[in-house]
């Protein structure tokens, strides 16, 4: 159950949630100056591979060394919002929601508190929560200045297939036959299938509804068919090109339908 910190705690927490990250990680935090543990924590998170989110106030200022530390990283989603106040720290597992931000001086200097709560053991609370962070991602805008990564992005995405090579994916609304693709058949029995946004296993695989109940009500508010997400339904693996409309990738799409 959710349960409460002092400032030395809260500290504890934010390190544990950094680090105990496997999925995906969003920090809010108004005003920003990241302390260098915590920077090579968020390093480790980044060296392996999983997309994180860090959200501050607009009209607060980052400084020279922290924007030179975001280029570094290349799975950061740096944003930004107006008259942001609130500080919360989050990963698929567990949550901090307190009065200190991500900032050295409220670390050591200032009196903080705050209240820690799991998906596990406070699902309400914890969904909550995570649907507030969707509005708050949606109403927010990427900070653009991040040169490094912008080329970084554009270079990789020259190994991409092009759209107009890739096929799109037929949607039955019957599995093929099952001796068509003996190696699946896991997944069409729905033991094996992932939000394609949140990578959480699900308990159906749906090319028709292929986020989990969470992602999808996010998604239900604007039903982009072409918004770009992140996981292969099928497989599960990072992939280009997901979207609601094409939810796996090309060759989940040859081994199960050609």
């Amino acid at each position: 159950m959710a349960k409460f910190y002092n400032g030395s705690g809260v500290s504890a927490v934010l390190t544990e949630i950094i680090t105990n990250t496997d999925k995906e990680l969003c920090i809010v935090s108004p005003y920003i100056k990241i302390p260098i543990q915590t920077k090579n924590y968020l390093k480790t998170v980044d060296n392996k591979n999983i997309p994180f989110t860090i959200i501050y106030r607009t009209d607060s200022s980052l400084n020279e060394d922290d924007l030179r530390y975001f280029n570094e990283l290349k799975h950061l989603d740096l944003r930004y919002c107006d008259n942001l106040h609130t500080k919360c720290y989050i990963n698929e597992k567990e949550g901090l929601i307190t009065s200190m931000n991500l900032h050295e001086h409220s670390q050591v200097s200032n009196w903080e508190m705050g209240i820690k709560f799991s998906r596990q053991n406070d699902s309400e609370l914890y969904n909550d929560v995570v649907k507030e962070l969707n509005y708050l991602i949606e109403a927010s805008k990427s900070y653009s200045s991040k040169q490094k990564n912008q080329e970084t992005k554009q270079n990789h995405q020259l190994n991409y297939p092009s759209k107009s090579s890739q096929k799109s994916v037929y949607k039955p609304k019957e599995a093929p036959r099952k001796g068509l693709f003996t190696q699946i058949i896991n997944s069409v029995l729905g033991e094996q299938a992932y939000c394609i946004r949140c990578h959480e296993p699900m308990e159906k695989f749906d090319l028709e509804k292929p986020l989990c109940y969470i992602c999808y009500a996010k998604w239900v508010r604007y039903k982009k068919m072409d918004y770009p997400e992140k996981y292969c339904h099928a497989c599960g693996e990072l992939k280009p090109n997901i979207t609601y409309g094409k939810p796996i990738c090309y060759a989940c799409y040859n081994s199960i339908y050609k």
